[in-house]
């Protein structure tokens, strides 16, 4: 029935349900399956205008103000703030590969037979269903992270946004 088969991948339990789905329908259709972790490294933290609204609902700690002019701060200190930055996208695109080795160790345990598993780093929604485009997939599986209400109305969820984006079905596992 399936072709091709992307699972959205970020090492989460939800994300395991999706794993094990999509491995176990590529084995029986013998499908090639692509497995992606896309780290969205620019919205790891809130928006401004979330963070603000958080803290004026004291939901959010307020961030602490500083009375200094960015343009005195010392150069040694800028600079080792963007190599920490940069030591950490690197850190964390090494965690992102071990998680999708993994993944591609349990895909292939599971009878998938053709993988291919990578880490990249952007949007999330985007990039996954960009990885389904360039496969030609028939089908991309992802897990439901079950946010609350309020967190789903303000953030939306990863999986809603692939389900709008992609041209293929999509498949969301709880």
């Amino acid at each position: 029935m399936f072709d091709s088969i992307v699972v959205a991948y970020d090492g989460s339990a939800h994300a395991g349900k999706a794993l094990e789905v999509g491995a176990t329908l590529a084995a029986r259709d013998q499908a090639s399956l692509g497995i992606i972790y896309a780290i969205d490294v620019e919205h790891m933290q809130l928006p401004v205008e979330l963070r603000k609204m958080g803290e004026i609902e004291h939901i959010i700690e307020p961030m602490p103000s500083f009375q200094i002019d960015i343009e005195e701060v010392p150069h040694n200190l800028t600079n080792a703030m963007t190599q920490a930055s940069a030591e950490s996208e690197k850190a964390m695109l090494r965690f992102a590969d071990y998680l999708v080795e993994q993944a591609h160790e349990i895909a292939r345990t599971s009878g998938a037979k053709d993988i291919d598993s990578r880490a990249v780093l952007g949007s999330p929604a985007e990039e996954v269903v960009e990885y389904a485009r360039t496969r030609n997939a028939d089908l991309i599986v992802c897990g439901c992270r079950g946010f609350g209400r309020v967190k789903r109305l303000l953030l939306g969820s990863t999986s809603h946004k692939i389900a709008q984006l992609a041209e293929c079905s999509c498949l969301t596992v709880r």
